[in-house]
């Protein structure tokens, strides 16, 4: 028979069968952490004793979908060493917890993700560590969940391991300006670029995506001066002059040829190298091209008044 508290909360029982309680027995004896995914989130209403009183308090649970059909219930407290005030955009997520309590009575299973992830955190340490003594740091690819972004910095936060950790613009793609398209939840790869465990309360860990990506500028370099090579029109500028992007963002200056209009930006163009493309920090590059043609046709430049006169 359901307790009150089951029938507050609509929680189900955990496990439904002796084989299934005998697995999480098993996980439990041996201190094993589990993957669970986190399905839904329910609230549930107590008091706590605030400067003397009683008030009333809303506190979440973390409803968790295990492996073999089991139930696993988080409380909110209990869930990650960081506090937040709502759990609602981890459904859906993939976490790891040790179990808490197999309650017998109730047929309840409680979950800790917070304790899990403290236990991840000190594994990464280590490996940073093991990684570095070896100078295989660079060359290690983490798997990452995107966490957020930060809309002012465009900082995205993404999690390794447990571990809460940043990534600058600059190292989300070799394109600086992409646009930064972050789902929470998504799984990207990572390297690590640094890393301090004594900078601040929790440890420092910086990571980068666009290293893993395929580098653009392993073409360019190939190029020598008079070769012709293809790009778009990036900036046209009365002071700064003509860029043209290469490859995935990577801009070198550029000049025309007299007989050519004046380009426009976003136009596709031939060019010849003028000056070899060298690499410079962050993935971008220096060189200077001659824009020789406009392979599929030159743009013409729209006057904003000339619908007055159509008519």
């Amino acid at each position: 028979m359901a307790t009150e508290k089951e029938k507050e909360l609509e929680l189900i029982h955990s496990w439904s069968s002796k084989e299934q309680l005998e697995e999480l027995t098993r996980i439990d004896r041996y201190k094993q952490r589990i993957v669970g995914i986190v399905r839904s989130i329910k609230v549930r209403e107590t008091r706590e004793e605030v400067d003397g009183k009683y008030v009333p308090v809303k506190k979440e649970i973390l409803i968790v979908a295990l492996p073999n059909g089991v139930t696993g219930y988080c409380p909110g407290e209990q869930f990650s060493i960081r506090e937040y005030r709502g759990y609602s955009r981890f459904v859906g997520q993939a976490i790891e917890f040790y179990i808490d309590k197999i309650d017998l009575q109730s047929r309840i299973l409680v979950l800790n993700g917070k304790t899990a992830q403290e236990a991840m955190i000190e594994e990464l340490w280590e490996q940073l560590e093991m990684l570095q003594e070896k100078n295989a740091l660079s060359s290690h690819r983490f798997n990452a969940v995107v966490s957020g972004v930060n809309e002012t910095t465009r900082t995205v936060h993404v999690r390794v391991h447990g571990k809460d950790c940043f990534i600058t613009p600059a190292e989300w793609s070799w394109n600086r300006r992409d646009s930064l398209n972050i789902v929470p939840g998504e799984e990207i790869e990572v390297v690590v670029r640094r890393f301090d465990k004594e900078n601040g309360e929790n440890g420092l860990v910086e990571v980068s995506r666009r290293l893993t990506l395929p580098d653009p500028y392993a073409f360019l370099e190939k190029l020598k001066v008079g070769d012709l090579i293809a790009g778009v029109v990036s900036t046209v500028d009365p002071i700064n002059g003509i860029f043209v992007e290469l490859e995935s963002g990577l801009d070198v200056k550029a000049s025309r040829i007299k007989e050519l209009e004046e380009p426009v930006v976003g136009e596709r163009v031939s060019c010849r190298v003028m000056k070899e493309i060298t690499r410079r920090n962050h993935g971008r590059v220096q060189g200077r091209v001659l824009i020789i043609g406009y392979p599929n046709g030159k743009r013409t430049r729209r006057d904003l008044g000339d619908f007055l006169f159509n008519k």
